[in-house]
């Protein structure tokens, strides 16, 4: 315990020396500035429908957890939390599931479906059956969250290839929903990777309320004893997807789940999945509050996934180590167990970036996006410098590159970096850390 003891302490005293040596604009030639999380406040923030001003909806899939019998009101006294949504998968053409939207809003939650064309993107139109669909939704009385054709990016969905055709049926989606259903909140989910097909497929902002993404912790890629994941942080693979979008749309995780039990070895990872779990959930609230929802994926994929997918459990009722990792983390009043009306109008947000900064000689680097994206910026890269500008100033600087762990298959992501104390200094921003959590807030002067 002394040595624990001693090592917390000398990672303390080693973040706060990199702290001041920040501050006094000396380098340090260490990685002490690595990891941190970069937050702005933005003004003038439109908030989508739905989104919280503070917090995240507590969400979970049970409807195949067979441990509870699928119980929605089970789950939320096993976990001690009331959940404030669930969901289940609907495939395109089939009727809204009035039953079931019945039960969710019986047991205090409202209905979040994932409307699946899996007979591909043709059998999607404007007719009778969408108008239905999207009028029963409307019935309900409650918010809906439809996460339509999710997973788009990878090349396992049958409406996954043609990004052009998949914009034009999810803007048409959206349009009937839109007419037919106010109270129904379009969420666009991608899976954690691969990466470089994500944009391709965004519909834009003005056909968005939400993204989300899909994430998994596995011990094992693919059924593969040589494809290791059980080194993945939870939360760099959630990173691509936020840092793109999160200064303009709220962040669904709109399934998170952690095995702890594989096939593949066929050894339990109890441990593994409980670490996983009070990472991602524990961490969101200070360095990820743009993620506004959570949905845990509550199931034995042993048992109920198709053949071929029966691998990883990542069910939480059936173990009680894994159980109580979930109880505890979800008991902070950040989670949130009810959906209701939220102010539109345009109001402060806290912004933040992960994964996009490095220290080079002891000088905290961010990549030239963030200057863009959550600054506002204009930057302008010619070569090996950045013009940057803000209409009545600009300034130019050398760009520093370095190549910065994805967090998943060994990947890599190139980052072009600026200098943030530097620029916050000539930009006219103060700069506030908080030792304890490793994060530098950029404040207007």
């Amino acid at each position: 315990m002394r040595i624990h003891r001693t090592s917390a302490a000398k990672s303390i005293v080693a973040a706060f020396v990199a702290v001041l040596l920040f501050l006094s604009g000396t380098t340090l030639s260490s990685a002490a500035l690595d990891d941190w999380t970069v937050l702005v406040v933005k003004d003038d923030y439109q908030p989508a429908k739905f989104e919280p001003v503070s917090g995240a909806y507590l969400g979970a899939y049970v409807i195949q957890d067979e441990f509870i019998k699928a119980d929605m009101n089970t789950f939320n006294e096993v976990t001690g939390k009331q959940h404030a949504s669930y969901f289940r998968y609907v495939g395109y053409g089939k009727p809204f599931p009035q039953t079931w939207v019945d039960s969710v809003i019986a047991a205090g939650a409202v209905p979040h479906i994932a409307f699946e064309p899996n007979n591909g993107l043709d059998e999607v139109e404007d007719n009778a059956y969408l108008r239905e669909f999207a009028q029963a939704a409307n019935a309900s009385g409650v918010p809906i969250f439809l996460r339509y054709a999710s997973e788009m990016n990878g090349t396992w969905a049958a409406y996954s290839g043609d990004p052009k055709q998949y914009i034009e049926k999810w803007r048409l989606v959206h349009q009937v929903m839109e007419e037919e259903a106010p109270n129904v909140a379009m969420v666009w989910t991608v899976f954690t990777f691969p990466e470089q097909s994500i944009t391709s497929y965004y519909p834009g902002d003005e056909y968005v309320d939400w993204v989300g993404v899909n994430v998994y912790n596995v011990v094992y890629h693919n059924n593969d004893l040589r494809n290791r994941g059980d080194k993945e942080d939870p939360l760099k693979l959630l990173d691509y997807v936020y840092n793109t979008f999160s200064a303009r749309k709220p962040i669904q995780i709109s399934e998170f789940g952690a095995t702890h039990y594989t096939v593949t070895d066929n050894s339990y990872h109890i441990d593994f999945a409980a670490q996983k779990i009070t990472r991602m959930y524990k961490w969101l609230p200070t360095l990820y509050p743009r993620v506004k929802s959570i949905f845990y994926f509550d199931v034995n994929n042993l048992v109920n996934a198709p053949v071929g997918r029966k691998i990883n459990d990542y069910s939480i009722t059936n173990d009680p180590i894994v159980l109580n990792a979930y109880k505890n983390i979800v008991a902070k009043d950040y989670y949130l167990s009810k959906v209701t009306e939220m102010p539109t109008e345009p109001r402060q947000e806290l912004l933040s970036v992960r994964g996009l900064h490095f220290d080079n000689k002891g000088t905290l680097y961010s990549d030239v996006d963030v200057f863009r994206q959550f600054l506002g910026l204009k930057v302008d890269v010619i070569g090996s410098r950045a013009i940057v500008s803000s209409g009545a100033f600009k300034k130019t600087y050398t760009i520093v590159s370095k190549s910065i762990p994805k967090g998943f298959y060994g990947d890599t992501r190139r980052v072009k970096g600026l200098p943030v104390r530097a620029i916050a200094n000539d930009f006219g921003y103060k700069i506030k850390l908080d030792i304890s959590t490793k994060t530098i807030q950029l404040l207007k002067k």
